[in-house]
Protein backbone atom coordinates (compact mmCIF):
# COMPACT_ATOMS: atom_id res chain seq x y z
CA UNK A 1 0.00 0.00 0.00
CA UNK A 2 2.85 2.31 0.20
CA UNK A 3 5.71 3.30 2.57
CA UNK A 4 3.75 4.81 5.80
CA UNK A 5 -0.14 6.40 5.70
CA UNK A 6 1.15 9.60 4.22
CA UNK A 7 3.75 8.87 1.67
CA UNK A 8 3.11 8.58 -1.74
CA UNK A 9 1.69 5.53 -2.98
CA UNK A 10 1.96 3.34 -5.41
CA UNK A 11 -0.81 1.92 -7.53
CA UNK A 12 -0.71 -1.77 -7.17
CA UNK A 13 -2.88 -4.29 -9.19
CA UNK A 14 -4.66 -7.29 -7.07
CA UNK A 15 -2.00 -9.20 -5.61
CA UNK A 16 -2.67 -12.44 -7.36
CA UNK A 17 -1.54 -10.48 -10.49
CA UNK A 18 1.68 -9.53 -8.92
CA UNK A 19 4.05 -10.30 -11.98
CA UNK A 20 8.31 -9.59 -12.23
CA UNK A 21 8.42 -7.60 -14.47
CA UNK A 22 5.90 -5.55 -12.28
CA UNK A 23 8.15 -4.77 -9.81
CA UNK A 24 10.96 -4.71 -12.13
CA UNK A 25 8.91 -1.58 -14.21
CA UNK A 26 8.69 0.32 -10.19
CA UNK A 27 12.32 -0.06 -9.61
CA UNK A 28 12.12 -2.67 -6.84
CA UNK A 29 15.12 -4.56 -6.63
CA UNK A 30 15.08 -8.41 -7.62
CA UNK A 31 16.07 -9.73 -4.07
CA UNK A 32 13.18 -7.23 -2.64
CA UNK A 33 11.01 -8.95 -5.22
CA UNK A 34 12.01 -12.61 -4.09
CA UNK A 35 11.11 -11.45 -0.54
CA UNK A 36 7.72 -10.21 -1.24
CA UNK A 37 6.65 -13.24 -2.90
CA UNK A 38 7.79 -15.45 -0.55
CA UNK A 39 5.92 -13.32 2.46
CA UNK A 40 2.87 -13.14 -0.05
CA UNK A 41 3.84 -9.44 -0.97
CA UNK A 42 4.04 -8.39 2.59
CA UNK A 43 5.92 -5.14 1.63
CA UNK A 44 3.54 -4.15 -0.51
CA UNK A 45 -0.12 -4.95 0.71
CA UNK A 46 -1.11 -6.16 4.16
CA UNK A 47 -1.58 -9.90 4.87
CA UNK A 48 -3.70 -12.23 6.18
CA UNK A 49 -2.35 -12.25 9.49
CA UNK A 50 -4.94 -11.34 11.39
CA UNK A 51 -7.97 -14.04 12.41
CA UNK A 52 -10.43 -10.71 12.70
CA UNK A 53 -12.41 -10.25 16.01
CA UNK A 54 -15.20 -12.38 17.27
CA UNK A 55 -17.62 -9.66 17.80
CA UNK A 56 -18.49 -5.71 16.92
CA UNK A 57 -19.87 -3.51 18.96
CA UNK A 58 -22.42 -1.86 16.61
CA UNK A 59 -24.41 1.09 18.27
CA UNK A 60 -25.10 -0.48 21.90
CA UNK A 61 -25.61 -4.32 20.54
CA UNK A 62 -22.15 -6.62 20.67
CA UNK A 63 -23.28 -8.62 17.50
CA UNK A 64 -20.83 -11.81 16.44
CA UNK A 65 -18.88 -11.46 13.25
CA UNK A 66 -18.45 -13.38 10.09
CA UNK A 67 -15.38 -14.10 8.02
CA UNK A 68 -14.10 -11.34 9.81
CA UNK A 69 -10.33 -12.50 9.23
CA UNK A 70 -10.78 -11.34 5.77
CA UNK A 71 -12.92 -7.92 6.77
CA UNK A 72 -10.57 -7.21 8.48
CA UNK A 73 -7.99 -6.82 6.26
CA UNK A 74 -10.06 -4.27 4.55
CA UNK A 75 -10.32 -2.30 8.06
CA UNK A 76 -6.51 -2.50 8.35
CA UNK A 77 -5.92 -1.08 4.90
CA UNK A 78 -8.06 2.04 5.80
CA UNK A 79 -7.31 2.55 8.83
CA UNK A 80 -10.76 1.94 10.19
CA UNK A 81 -10.23 0.65 14.12
CA UNK A 82 -12.83 -2.14 15.35
CA UNK A 83 -14.92 -0.09 17.49
CA UNK A 84 -15.76 2.38 14.23
CA UNK A 85 -19.89 1.12 15.02
CA UNK A 86 -20.04 1.64 18.79
CA UNK A 87 -22.20 4.26 19.51
CA UNK A 88 -23.26 5.42 16.03
CA UNK A 89 -25.59 3.33 14.46
CA UNK A 90 -29.19 2.77 16.15
CA UNK A 91 -31.25 -0.29 14.61
CA UNK A 92 -34.14 0.82 15.29
CA UNK A 93 -33.57 3.72 12.07
CA UNK A 94 -33.75 0.45 9.58
CA UNK A 95 -36.07 0.91 6.84
CA UNK A 96 -35.99 0.03 3.22
CA UNK A 97 -33.21 0.58 1.16
CA UNK A 98 -35.26 1.71 -2.26
CA UNK A 99 -33.70 -1.49 -3.83
CA UNK A 100 -35.90 -4.03 -5.77
CA UNK A 101 -34.69 -6.18 -2.59
CA UNK A 102 -36.44 -4.14 -0.11
CA UNK A 103 -33.66 -5.25 2.53
CA UNK A 104 -33.38 -2.84 5.80
CA UNK A 105 -30.84 -0.73 5.11
CA UNK A 106 -29.47 2.44 7.56
CA UNK A 107 -26.21 5.02 7.81
CA UNK A 108 -24.34 5.85 10.54
CA UNK A 109 -24.75 8.84 12.44
CA UNK A 110 -21.54 10.21 10.93
CA UNK A 111 -22.89 9.06 6.95
CA UNK A 112 -19.52 7.12 6.33
CA UNK A 113 -21.08 3.56 6.30
CA UNK A 114 -24.17 2.12 5.29
CA UNK A 115 -25.69 -0.89 7.88
CA UNK A 116 -27.29 -3.34 5.34
CA UNK A 117 -29.96 -6.81 5.87
CA UNK A 118 -27.93 -9.60 4.33
CA UNK A 119 -29.79 -11.57 2.48
CA UNK A 120 -29.76 -15.54 1.20
CA UNK A 121 -28.63 -14.85 -2.66
CA UNK A 122 -25.92 -12.40 -1.09
CA UNK A 123 -24.69 -13.97 1.17
CA UNK A 124 -24.48 -17.06 -0.31
CA UNK A 125 -21.92 -15.02 -2.64
CA UNK A 126 -20.47 -12.82 -0.28
CA UNK A 127 -18.97 -14.91 2.39
CA UNK A 128 -17.52 -17.31 -0.04
CA UNK A 129 -14.08 -18.09 0.64
CA UNK A 130 -12.65 -18.02 -2.84
CA UNK A 131 -14.52 -14.74 -3.59
CA UNK A 132 -13.46 -13.00 -0.29
CA UNK A 133 -10.43 -13.52 -0.98
CA UNK A 134 -10.17 -11.99 -4.28
CA UNK A 135 -12.48 -9.51 -2.98
CA UNK A 136 -9.44 -8.27 0.04
CA UNK A 137 -6.70 -8.41 -2.75
CA UNK A 138 -8.47 -5.68 -5.11
CA UNK A 139 -9.88 -3.63 -2.86
CA UNK A 140 -6.98 -3.40 -0.77
CA UNK A 141 -4.61 -2.08 -3.38
CA UNK A 142 -6.94 0.83 -3.46
CA UNK A 143 -7.37 1.12 -7.08
CA UNK A 144 -10.28 -0.50 -7.33
CA UNK A 145 -13.95 1.36 -7.57
CA UNK A 146 -15.63 -0.89 -5.57
CA UNK A 147 -17.38 -0.56 -2.76
CA UNK A 148 -15.53 -1.47 0.56
CA UNK A 149 -17.50 -4.04 2.92
CA UNK A 150 -15.88 -3.75 5.99
CA UNK A 151 -17.61 -6.56 7.80
CA UNK A 152 -20.55 -8.91 8.28
CA UNK A 153 -21.99 -9.61 11.26
CA UNK A 154 -24.81 -11.47 13.41
CA UNK A 155 -27.55 -9.10 14.96
CA UNK A 156 -28.64 -11.38 18.15
CA UNK A 157 -32.80 -10.91 17.15
CA UNK A 158 -32.44 -9.15 13.85
CA UNK A 159 -30.05 -11.52 11.19
CA UNK A 160 -27.27 -10.79 9.18
CA UNK A 161 -26.26 -7.82 7.99
CA UNK A 162 -23.22 -6.32 6.19
CA UNK A 163 -21.75 -2.82 6.81
CA UNK A 164 -20.26 -0.94 3.34
CA UNK A 165 -18.51 2.20 3.23
CA UNK A 166 -19.90 5.05 1.58
CA UNK A 167 -18.65 5.61 -1.84
CA UNK A 168 -19.37 9.41 -1.58
CA UNK A 169 -17.94 11.79 0.67
CA UNK A 170 -19.83 13.53 3.61
CA UNK A 171 -18.79 16.71 3.12
CA UNK A 172 -20.25 17.77 0.45
CA UNK A 173 -24.01 18.67 1.48
CA UNK A 174 -25.23 19.85 -2.43
CA UNK A 175 -24.49 17.72 -5.25
CA UNK A 176 -25.12 19.31 -8.61
CA UNK A 177 -25.88 15.60 -9.81
CA UNK A 178 -26.04 12.45 -8.41
CA UNK A 179 -26.48 9.46 -10.79
CA UNK A 180 -27.34 5.58 -10.47
CA UNK A 181 -25.58 4.01 -13.89
CA UNK A 182 -25.91 0.80 -15.13
CA UNK A 183 -25.64 1.33 -19.05
CA UNK A 184 -29.18 0.61 -19.53
CA UNK A 185 -33.17 2.06 -19.52
CA UNK A 186 -32.98 1.64 -15.51
CA UNK A 187 -30.10 4.17 -15.48
CA UNK A 188 -31.90 7.30 -13.30
CA UNK A 189 -30.82 10.72 -11.33
CA UNK A 190 -31.62 10.62 -7.78
CA UNK A 191 -30.22 13.98 -7.09
CA UNK A 192 -30.40 16.94 -9.87
CA UNK A 193 -29.30 20.84 -9.15
CA UNK A 194 -29.51 19.87 -5.13
CA UNK A 195 -33.41 18.66 -5.29
CA UNK A 196 -34.00 14.49 -4.67
CA UNK A 197 -35.74 12.96 -7.57
CA UNK A 198 -38.62 10.64 -6.64
CA UNK A 199 -38.77 7.69 -7.72
CA UNK A 200 -42.15 6.74 -9.65
CA UNK A 201 -42.27 3.60 -10.81
CA UNK A 202 -45.00 2.70 -13.14
CA UNK A 203 -46.78 -0.40 -12.07
CA UNK A 204 -49.65 -2.80 -13.57
CA UNK A 205 -52.43 -1.07 -11.99
CA UNK A 206 -51.62 2.44 -13.36
CA UNK A 207 -53.26 1.58 -16.35
CA UNK A 208 -54.00 5.46 -17.81
CA UNK A 209 -50.28 6.33 -17.18
CA UNK A 210 -49.17 2.97 -19.64
CA UNK A 211 -51.61 4.23 -22.37
CA UNK A 212 -50.21 7.70 -22.06
CA UNK A 213 -46.92 6.84 -21.91
CA UNK A 214 -47.16 4.25 -24.97
CA UNK A 215 -49.22 6.68 -27.28
CA UNK A 216 -47.02 10.02 -26.07
CA UNK A 217 -49.92 12.04 -24.76
CA UNK A 218 -48.55 13.45 -21.08
CA UNK A 219 -51.92 14.52 -19.85
CA UNK A 220 -52.90 11.61 -17.32
CA UNK A 221 -49.47 11.28 -16.38
CA UNK A 222 -48.31 13.18 -13.04
CA UNK A 223 -45.47 15.79 -12.68
CA UNK A 224 -43.23 14.06 -10.26
CA UNK A 225 -43.38 10.47 -12.65
CA UNK A 226 -42.98 12.84 -16.31
CA UNK A 227 -39.76 14.66 -14.11
CA UNK A 228 -38.29 10.68 -12.82
CA UNK A 229 -38.74 9.90 -16.71
CA UNK A 230 -36.73 12.68 -17.99
CA UNK A 231 -34.18 12.70 -15.72
CA UNK A 232 -33.98 8.66 -16.63
CA UNK A 233 -33.19 9.90 -19.72
CA UNK A 234 -30.35 12.46 -18.92
CA UNK A 235 -28.66 10.17 -16.42
CA UNK A 236 -27.93 8.00 -19.47
CA UNK A 237 -27.21 10.51 -21.83
CA UNK A 238 -25.44 12.67 -19.94
CA UNK A 239 -21.76 13.14 -20.46
CA UNK A 240 -19.16 13.29 -17.91
CA UNK A 241 -15.97 15.40 -18.50
CA UNK A 242 -12.24 14.40 -16.93
CA UNK A 243 -9.17 15.12 -17.92
CA UNK A 244 -7.28 12.42 -20.19
CA UNK A 245 -5.45 11.16 -17.74
CA UNK A 246 -8.22 10.65 -15.43
CA UNK A 247 -10.49 8.93 -17.61
CA UNK A 248 -7.72 6.37 -18.07
CA UNK A 249 -7.65 5.73 -14.76
CA UNK A 250 -11.18 5.54 -14.02
CA UNK A 251 -11.56 3.07 -17.40
CA UNK A 252 -8.43 1.28 -16.41
CA UNK A 253 -10.13 0.54 -13.04
CA UNK A 254 -13.79 -0.60 -14.18
CA UNK A 255 -12.08 -2.72 -17.03
CA UNK A 256 -10.12 -4.49 -14.10
CA UNK A 257 -13.29 -4.52 -11.41
CA UNK A 258 -15.91 -6.01 -14.27
CA UNK A 259 -13.09 -9.06 -14.87
CA UNK A 260 -13.50 -9.73 -11.46
CA UNK A 261 -17.19 -9.40 -11.55
CA UNK A 262 -17.13 -12.26 -14.89
CA UNK A 263 -14.65 -14.45 -13.18
CA UNK A 264 -17.42 -14.71 -10.46
CA UNK A 265 -20.60 -14.89 -12.67
CA UNK A 266 -21.74 -11.23 -11.06
CA UNK A 267 -24.45 -8.79 -12.94
CA UNK A 268 -26.50 -5.99 -12.42
CA UNK A 269 -24.42 -3.93 -10.44
CA UNK A 270 -24.50 -0.36 -10.67
CA UNK A 271 -22.05 2.81 -11.06
CA UNK A 272 -22.95 5.54 -8.62
CA UNK A 273 -21.54 8.70 -10.26
CA UNK A 274 -21.69 11.71 -8.07
CA UNK A 275 -21.14 15.54 -9.52
CA UNK A 276 -20.07 18.32 -7.39
CA UNK A 277 -19.69 22.03 -8.24
CA UNK A 278 -17.22 23.88 -5.68
CA UNK A 279 -17.72 27.56 -4.89
CA UNK A 280 -15.55 29.54 -7.06
CA UNK A 281 -11.75 28.92 -6.12
CA UNK A 282 -12.94 26.57 -3.29
CA UNK A 283 -12.16 23.80 -5.43
CA UNK A 284 -8.28 22.76 -4.14
CA UNK A 285 -9.45 22.96 -0.55
CA UNK A 286 -12.42 20.79 -1.64
CA UNK A 287 -10.06 18.75 -2.47
CA UNK A 288 -8.25 18.17 0.69
CA UNK A 289 -11.42 17.62 2.24
CA UNK A 290 -11.63 14.43 -0.09
CA UNK A 291 -8.60 13.03 0.84
CA UNK A 292 -9.47 9.84 1.99
CA UNK A 293 -9.06 6.50 0.28
CA UNK A 294 -12.53 5.04 1.72
CA UNK A 295 -14.52 6.85 -0.60
CA UNK A 296 -14.17 7.36 -4.08
CA UNK A 297 -11.24 9.55 -5.35
CA UNK A 298 -12.08 12.92 -6.26
CA UNK A 299 -11.46 13.60 -9.99
CA UNK A 300 -11.33 17.48 -10.45
CA UNK A 301 -11.36 19.24 -13.54
CA UNK A 302 -12.37 22.07 -15.88
CA UNK A 303 -14.21 22.53 -18.80
CA UNK A 304 -16.07 24.73 -20.82
CA UNK A 305 -15.48 27.28 -17.57
CA UNK A 306 -17.33 24.89 -15.31
CA UNK A 307 -14.96 22.99 -12.32
CA UNK A 308 -16.71 19.69 -11.46
CA UNK A 309 -15.27 17.14 -8.68
CA UNK A 310 -16.24 13.99 -9.44
CA UNK A 311 -17.02 10.75 -7.52
CA UNK A 312 -17.81 7.19 -8.71
CA UNK A 313 -18.39 3.77 -6.88
CA UNK A 314 -19.38 0.56 -8.09
CA UNK A 315 -22.15 -0.69 -5.60
CA UNK A 316 -25.00 -3.81 -5.71
CA UNK A 317 -22.37 -6.53 -7.00
CA UNK A 318 -23.64 -9.50 -5.39
CA UNK A 319 -26.06 -10.72 -7.60
CA UNK A 320 -25.34 -13.87 -9.31
CA UNK A 321 -26.78 -14.86 -12.69
CA UNK A 322 -29.44 -17.41 -11.53
CA UNK A 323 -31.86 -18.93 -13.35
CA UNK A 324 -34.71 -16.84 -11.83
CA UNK A 325 -32.45 -13.50 -13.82
CA UNK A 326 -32.36 -16.12 -16.68
CA UNK A 327 -36.05 -15.52 -17.23
CA UNK A 328 -36.58 -12.61 -16.37
CA UNK A 329 -33.93 -11.91 -19.08
CA UNK A 330 -36.79 -13.37 -21.76
CA UNK A 331 -39.77 -11.27 -19.97
CA UNK A 332 -37.43 -7.77 -20.68
CA UNK A 333 -36.37 -9.01 -23.51
CA UNK A 334 -40.03 -9.21 -24.95
CA UNK A 335 -41.28 -5.98 -22.97
CA UNK A 336 -38.47 -3.65 -21.53
CA UNK A 337 -37.05 -1.11 -23.51
CA UNK A 338 -33.76 -1.64 -24.54
CA UNK A 339 -30.72 -1.70 -23.43
CA UNK A 340 -31.79 -4.02 -20.72
CA UNK A 341 -29.52 -4.95 -17.70
CA UNK A 342 -30.52 -8.65 -17.14
CA UNK A 343 -28.13 -10.14 -19.30
CA UNK A 344 -25.39 -12.52 -19.12
CA UNK A 345 -22.53 -11.53 -16.76
CA UNK A 346 -19.98 -11.71 -19.98
CA UNK A 347 -22.66 -9.35 -21.65
CA UNK A 348 -22.94 -7.06 -18.84
CA UNK A 349 -19.48 -6.68 -18.21
CA UNK A 350 -19.41 -5.65 -21.89
CA UNK A 351 -22.02 -3.27 -21.99
CA UNK A 352 -21.37 -2.03 -18.87
CA UNK A 353 -17.71 -0.82 -19.59
CA UNK A 354 -18.81 0.37 -23.49
CA UNK A 355 -21.22 2.44 -21.72
CA UNK A 356 -18.93 4.22 -19.43
CA UNK A 357 -16.24 4.46 -22.43
CA UNK A 358 -18.72 6.48 -24.47
CA UNK A 359 -19.77 7.75 -21.29
CA UNK A 360 -16.30 9.79 -20.48
CA UNK A 361 -15.24 12.58 -21.80
CA UNK A 362 -11.11 13.01 -21.63
CA UNK A 363 -11.54 16.96 -22.84
CA UNK A 364 -11.37 18.56 -19.57
CA UNK A 365 -8.29 20.14 -18.29
CA UNK A 366 -6.68 19.75 -15.08
CA UNK A 367 -6.98 22.20 -12.23
CA UNK A 368 -3.94 25.00 -11.75
CA UNK A 369 -2.14 23.78 -8.48
CA UNK A 370 -3.12 25.57 -5.19
CA UNK A 371 -0.29 27.47 -5.17
CA UNK A 372 -1.37 29.80 -8.41
CA UNK A 373 -2.37 32.94 -8.14
CA UNK A 374 -5.44 33.13 -10.19
CA UNK A 375 -7.33 36.25 -11.51
CA UNK A 376 -11.35 36.65 -11.48
CA UNK A 377 -11.47 34.71 -14.49
CA UNK A 378 -9.81 31.79 -13.57
CA UNK A 379 -6.48 32.46 -15.78
CA UNK A 380 -3.36 31.93 -13.85
CA UNK A 381 -1.18 35.23 -13.32
CA UNK A 382 1.22 34.51 -10.96
CA UNK A 383 2.16 31.87 -7.77
CA UNK A 384 1.91 32.32 -4.22
CA UNK A 385 5.85 31.87 -2.86
CA UNK A 386 4.70 30.90 0.60
CA UNK A 387 2.57 27.61 -0.85
CA UNK A 388 5.37 26.85 -2.47
CA UNK A 389 7.53 26.49 -0.52
CA UNK A 390 5.34 24.47 1.91
CA UNK A 391 4.90 22.05 -1.43
CA UNK A 392 8.78 21.48 -1.03
CA UNK A 393 9.14 20.99 2.34
CA UNK A 394 6.23 18.55 2.54
CA UNK A 395 8.18 16.71 -0.48
CA UNK A 396 11.35 16.99 1.07
CA UNK A 397 9.76 15.13 4.57
CA UNK A 398 7.45 12.74 1.99
CA UNK A 399 10.93 11.39 0.40
CA UNK A 400 12.88 11.30 3.64
CA UNK A 401 10.06 9.41 5.18
CA UNK A 402 10.21 6.92 1.85
CA UNK A 403 14.33 7.02 1.81
CA UNK A 404 14.32 5.45 5.71
CA UNK A 405 11.28 3.09 4.69
CA UNK A 406 13.20 2.06 2.00
CA UNK A 407 16.30 1.15 3.81
CA UNK A 408 14.72 -0.80 6.80
CA UNK A 409 13.38 -2.85 4.05
CA UNK A 410 16.62 -3.40 2.28
CA UNK A 411 18.09 -4.15 5.66
CA UNK A 412 15.41 -6.45 6.55
CA UNK A 413 16.19 -8.47 3.02
CA UNK A 414 19.50 -8.91 3.85
CA UNK A 415 18.35 -10.70 7.24
CA UNK A 416 16.52 -12.53 5.11
CA UNK A 417 18.73 -13.71 2.87
CA UNK A 418 21.44 -14.17 5.34
CA UNK A 419 18.91 -16.73 7.78
CA UNK A 420 18.27 -18.37 4.58
CA UNK A 421 22.07 -19.14 3.55
CA UNK A 422 22.81 -20.48 7.45
CA UNK A 423 19.22 -22.35 7.29
CA UNK A 424 20.53 -23.98 3.43
CA UNK A 425 24.26 -24.29 5.14
CA UNK A 426 22.51 -26.89 8.02
CA UNK A 427 19.90 -28.42 5.67
CA UNK A 428 23.35 -29.43 3.26
CA UNK A 429 25.02 -30.39 6.45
Amino acid sequence: QGWGDNATRVALPPSRYFRRFDFQEWGVPAGLFSVCRSLGNGFFRRTMDSHGVQTLRVGEVDCATLCDEYFSIVRQSFSIHNDFLDGIFDFGNLGAGGGKGGDLMSRTECGKFFVKQLNTGDAKTLLDSKFLQAYVDLVSTKTSLLCKVVCVFTHPTLGRFLCMANCLPTHVRSWSGLYDLKGSADDKVMVEDGEVVEEIHKRCWNVSWMVCEASGCGKGIPASRTRYLSGKKRAYNLPVYLTKTQRVEVMTAMTRDCAFFEEFNLMDYSMIVGVHRPAPGEANAELQKSQNGLHGTAYASQHGGDTTIVYFGIIDFLQSWTGGKKCAHFVKLACAPPPISTVSPRKYAKQFCEFFNWKLRGVAHALPPHYADLNPQGQVQGVHVGKVLQEVTQLRAAVTKMDLKLTEAERRVRELETEKHETDFHDAR
